[in-house]
C-alpha cells in the first residue's frame, strides 16, 4: 500500500516527512504540498458569458453546478501535484491540511478540480511536535468519518454562500451606486459596527459638568449625592453651593472592605491573544496572526487559529512537558521548578473546568507553548513578545490567585457626603508575571475607623466635559465582532450569536478588517479605526437591510455549525440559502445607493507613457487605458504600499519587504524598477529578477 500525503504548506510537509522517516508504518508515503489555496470558485463569466456584464437583469447569478479554477499564483504547484496523481502509483491520499473547516476546503476544492477518485485519509492534529505528528500518522481518520464528512460539507457550502452573497450583492450595489461597492456576509456587518460608532462620535455634543474633590492629606475623596449616587453636577453654581457647605473637617461614616480573589484568566484563543497583543504592544490583529503562525511553524506553540480557551483532558495530563520547555528561560526557570515540584497543585488546575474541559473544545484547543524549547531558535523581537505572552498565560493558570482588599469609605462634612476608594494587595499571585505591564500600582487607604474625624486640607471644583465614545481599536473591534449579540435586543437571537461565537471566525476576522481598510471603507488613525465617508454612505444607503445585521450572519454561521454537528442536512441548508440569496438580491436591486465619489490617489508618473499612475483595488495602474503599466499591491505575499509605489516610480528602492518564496520559505528584500521590470534587491550585493 502506498499513499500520497498532501500538506497545506511546505513547512508542515517537511515536519511530517522528518517524523515519518523514523517510523515503521504498514504503508509507504510520498510527500507533496500546497501553498494554501491552489484553486478557487470560478468567476461568473466562466459559467455563462452573459454574466460578464454587470447587469441587474441577470441577477441573481446562481450556477447549476459549482466549479473551481486554478489560482494564477498557484498554477505551477497545482500542475505538479496533478501530474503526480496521474502516475497511478497511489492507493490513497492523505489530507494533511490544517485541522479545521478551512483545511477541508483547501483540500477538497483541489480534489474536485483535479477529478481525483482515490480514497482519502485524514491526518488530524493541532500541533506540529514530533509526538503529535507521530500520533496523527498512526491514527489516520477515514474520509467517511461522520465529523470529517460534515466538516467538509460545511466548508464547501460556506465558500458557495460567500460567493453567492458577495458577487450578487456587490454587483447590485455597484450598478446602483456607480462605483465598486464590496458587500460581504461578514464584512458588511463589521463595517456597520464601525459606522455606528463613527456616527455616535460625529453626532456627539460635549456638555460641561463639575465634580468636587476633597484633599484629606493621605488620600482624596469625591463628592456624591447619597440619594442618587450621582457624582457629577451640571452647573458651576451648584458646585459652588456645595463647596460653601463644607466644614473644616470630615467624619468617617462608613467603611466597607471586600476581599476579591481573582484566578488567572483562561488560556488564549486567537481572539484573546490578538486583544492582549494589541493592548500591550499595539500589534494589529493581522500582525498577531502572522506572528503566531510563524511560531506554530517553528513548533513553539500549538495551532493558533482557534476559538477555544480550554485544553483537552488528555493533553493537560502531559502538561509538565510543556512547562518544562520554559525552564531553560531565565525569567521562568525558578517559577517552573516551583510549579513542577507541586504535582498536587497541577492536578487541581487540570480538574478545573475553567482551564480544562473537553466539552468546550472547538476544532482546536487553546493556544499554548509546546514541549519544544526555544533553544537555539532565533526569534524576531515581535515573535519573542507573542511567545512570552503565551508562556505567561500557561504559567499563570498553575500559580496562586491574585488577592486584593477593596475598601470603600463614606465621609461626611456638615450635610455634604464624599466617597473614597482604595485597594490593598494581599497576594500578588500570578500577576507577578505581568509586573512589567502595570501602568500604576494599587493604592491602599490609610487605617480608618468609623466616627474618626479628619482635617480637610482643601476642597476644589473640577471642571470637565463629557466625552464621545472611543473609536474601536483592533482589540475592541475584534471583541465587538465576537460579542455581536450586544447589538441586538432579541434574547433568543442573542443566544444564537453567543453559540455561533459572533461574526467571522478566529481565522478570518483580521483579514476582514484589513480588507475594509484596503477598499477604503474604514481607515486607521493611530491605533484606532475610523469609518470613511464612503463607508458611512454605504451603510446609510443599505439602511435596515438585514445584510448589515450581525444577527443575520451569526444565524448562518450557526447553520454551518449545525451541519458539522449533524443537526442540519446540506441539502436543507442549500435550499434555505438560495431562498435568502434571491430575496436579498431583489431587495438590493430596489435600493437607492448614494455614495461619495472615489478619490483618485496618484502615486507618480508612468515610466512608459508619462501619464499619472493611480492606486486601484489590486495595484497601481496607469490612468492611460491604452497603457499596460501595472504594479501589483501583493507580490509573493509581500504588501506594496503607496509609499513603496512612489519610491519605485522615482527610481528609488522600497523599504525591506517580507516575501514568501515558492519553496514556502520567507525572506526580506527591497524592490526596484529596472527597465520597467521589478527586481529584488537583497542586503547582499546579489540581484535576482522577479520571475
Amino acid at each position: 500500500m502506498k499513499g500520497l500525503l498532501i500538506a497545506e504548506k511546505p513547512s508542515l510537509m517537511r515536519d511530517i516527512q522528518k517524523v515519518y522517516k523514523k517510523m515503521q508504518l504498514p504503508f509507504e508515503i510520498d510527500f507533496t504540498s500546497f501553498v494554501g489555496h491552489v484553486v478557487e470558485l470560478k468567476e461568473p463569466h466562466e459559467y455563462k458569458s452573459e454574466w460578464k456584464k454587470w447587469d441587474l437583469n441577470v441577477l441573481p447569478m446562481i450556477p447549476e453546478r459549482y466549479e473551481f479554477r486554478v489560482k494564477k499564483s498557484a498554477y505551477k504547484v497545482y500542475k505538479e501535484i496533478e501530474q503526480i496523481l496521474k502516475t497511478n502509483r497511489y492507493d490513497f491520499i492523505i489530507n494533511a491540511c490544517d485541522a479545521g473547516m478551512e483545511g477541508e476546503n483547501i483540500f477538497y476544492s483541489f480534489y474536485k478540480r483535479a477529478g481525483c477518485k482515490l480514497p482519502v485519509k485524514r491526518f488530524w492534529t493541532s500541533q506540529t511536535t514530533d509526538g503529535a505528528i507521530s500520533k496523527a500518522l498512526l491514527n489516520l481518520i477515514d474520509e467517511q468519518d461522520l465529523l470529517i464528512r460534515n466538516l467538509r460539507n460545511a466548508a464547501m457550502y460556506r465558500s458557495i454562500f460567500d460567493w453567492l452573497i458577495g458577487l450578487n450583492l456587490t454587483r447590485a450595489a455597484t450598478v446602483k451606486g456607480g462605483r465598486i461597492i464590496k458587500i460581504g456576509r461578514v464584512m458588511t456587518p463589521t463595517l456597520a459596527i464601525v459606522v455606528k460608532r463613527e456616527l455616535e462620535i460625529l453626532q456627539f455634543k460635549p456638555e460641561p459638568y463639575f465634580q468636587i474633590e476633597l484633599d484629606l492629606g493621605q488620600f482624596k475623596a469625591m463628592w456624591f449625592n447619597p440619594e442618587t449616587n450621582e457624582n457629577k453636577l451640571k452647573n458651576l453654581e451648584e458646585a459652588r453651593a456645595v463647596i460653601s457647605r463644607i466644614g473644616q473637617g470630615a467624619v468617617v461614616r462608613d467603611i466597607k472592605t471586600e476581599r476579591k480573589t481573582i484566578s488567572a484568566p483562561p488560556l488564549h484563543s486567537l481572539l484573546e491573544l490578538q486583544k492582549e497583543a494589541n493592548k500591550f504592544f499595539g500589534f494589529t490583529s493581522s500582525e498577531t496572526l502572522k506572528i503566531a503562525q510563524s511560531l506554530y511553524e517553528k513548533k513553539l506553540i500549538t495551532y493558533p487559529r482557534t476559538e477555544s480557551k480550554h485544553l483537552p483532558t488528555a493533553f493537560a495530563q502531559n502538561i509538565r512537558e510543556n512547562l518544562q520547555s520554559l525552564a531553560t528561560l531565565e525569567e521562568y526557570g525558578s517559577t517552573v521548578q516551583n510549579l513542577i515540584s507541586r504535582p498536587d497543585n497541577i492536578q487541581k488546575t487540570i480538574r478545573s473546568k475553567k482551564y480544562v474541559d473537553d466539552k468546550k473544545l472547538t476544532d482546536h484547543h487553546a493556544i499554548t507553548v509546546t514541549e519544544v524549547a526555544i533553544g537555539r531558535k532565533k526569534l524576531s523581537p515581535q515573535e519573542s513578545k507573542i511567545y512570552h505572552l503565551i508562556a505567561r498565560r500557561l504559567l499563570a493558570i498553575f500559580m496562586p490567585a491574585y488577592v486584593i482588599d477593596k475598601t470603600a469609605v463614606v465621609l461626611q462634612s456638615n450635610d455634604v457626603f464624599f466617597k473614597a476608594n482604595g485597594n490593598m494587595v494581599i497576594e500578588k499571585g500570578y500577576t507577578v508575571l505581568y509586573d512589567a505591564f502595570k501602568k500604576k500600582q494599587e493604592t491602599p487607604l490609610p487605617t480608618l475607623q468609623v466616627n474618626m474625624e479628619l482635617p480637610i486640607r482643601d476642597a476644589k471644583i473640577l471642571s470637565k466635559m463629557t466625552e464621545p465614545p472611543a473609536r474601536y481599536t483592533d482589540s475592541t473591534l475584534l471583541d465587538a465582532m465576537f460579542h455581536a449579540g450586544r447589538f441586538i435586543e432579541d434574547k433568543e437571537l442573542q443566544k444564537v450569536l453567543k453559540d455561533a461565537e459572533g461574526i467571522g471566525t478566529s481565522a478570518t476576522r483580521a483579514e476582514i478588517i484589513e480588507k475594509l481598510i484596503s477598499i477604503g471603507m474604514i481607515a486607521r488613525e493611530g491605533k484606532s479605526f475610523k469609518a470613511t465617508q464612503f463607508g458611512i454612505d454605504v451603510i446609510q444607503s443599505i439602511g435596515k437591510h438585514d445584510i448589515v445585521s450581525p444577527e443575520l450572519t451569526a444565524i448562518w454561521s450557526k447553520k454551518l455549525k449545525d451541519i458539522v454537528d449533524g443537526q442540519l442536512s446540506s441539502s436543507q441548508f442549500y435550499k434555505e440559502m438560495l431562498t435568502y440569496v434571491k430575496q436579498t438580491t431583489d431587495g438590493f436591486i430596489c435600493l437607492d445607493m448614494s455614495v461619495a465619489e472615489k478619490q483618485v490617489v496618484v502615486v507618480g508618473k508612468c515610466l512608459k507613457c508619462g501619464q499619472p499612475v493611480v492606486e486601484g483595488f489590486k495595484g497601481y495602474t496607469c490612468s492611460n487605458k491604452a497603457c499596460k503599466f501595472f504594479i501589483s499591491k501583493m507580490i509573493m505575499k509581500g504588501k506594496i504600499t503607496p509609499t513603496d509605489a512612489k519610491k519605485l516610480l522615482t527610481g528609488k528602492e522600497t523599504r525591506e519587504i517580507r516575501f514568501t518564496w515558492k519553496s514556502g520559505k520567507k525572506g526580506k528584500a527591497k524592490l526596484k524598477l529596472v527597465n520597467e521590470k521589478l527586481e529584488f534587491v537583497f542586503s547582499a550585493p546579489t540581484k535576482q529578477t522577479k520571475g
